[in-house]
């Protein structure tokens, strides 16, 4: 049974994968607004009603990507001596889907809006997670204000990276997490 379980989870995972695949690809050609969720389930060879399974809109599938970075910055909170590390060690590596969806984010002003609500709720999620269970004022302050000084520099840093074109995305953040460690 674990083995089917296994394939079950695969098929998902490259079915979502091609998904988000598909609506890059169209939404790079056509534009966000003018692709339909019936061409992306085209374009991925499933039905509509599969594509709704997956994802409850069209922007689901950019906010996907950006939502499978945050899980990877959770997860190196764990392990990391600071935000700062797990944040640089959340970027290392290829980025070419994400330098995709940031892209269209940046030519796309009402999947902005989305992805600016999503990144307020990550910054809350991520500082309840550092935060002790019974922590004093100060220490909630202190945490929330590093949380957001780093996602500013992780923002400038990414717009930076998407305005120089063959540059490292990792270089640009560690500049720029490390600035804000230096003035914090």
């Amino acid at each position: 049974m674990t083995k089917l379980c296994g394939l079950r989870e695969r098929k998902k995972q490259q079915t979502r994968a091609a998904l988000v695949d598909a609506a890059l690809t169209l939404f790079e050609a056509k534009d966000f607004e003018a692709t339909t969720v019936e061409e992306i389930a085209a374009a991925a060879d499933v039905s509509p009603r599969t594509f709704f399974r997956y994802f409850t809109a069209k922007e689901g599938v950019l906010l996907a990507v950006h939502d499978e970075e945050f899980a990877r910055l959770l997860d190196a909170v764990d392990t990391a001596e600071s935000l700062a590390e797990a944040v640089v060690s959340t970027i290392d590596g290829d980025h070419e889907r994400f330098r995709r969806v940031q892209e269209l984010l940046a030519r796309t002003p009402a999947l902005r809006a989305t992805f600016l609500e999503r990144t307020v709720e990550q910054e809350r999620q991520l500082v309840d997670k550092l935060l002790p269970a019974d922590p004093a004022p100060e220490q909630v302050l202190r945490t929330r204000l590093l949380v957001a000084a780093t996602y500013a520099a992780l923002r400038v840093a990414i717009e930076t990276w998407l305005t120089t074109p063959d540059s490292d995305c990792a270089a640009h953040v560690r500049e720029a997490v490390a600035l804000v460690a230096v003035t914090g």
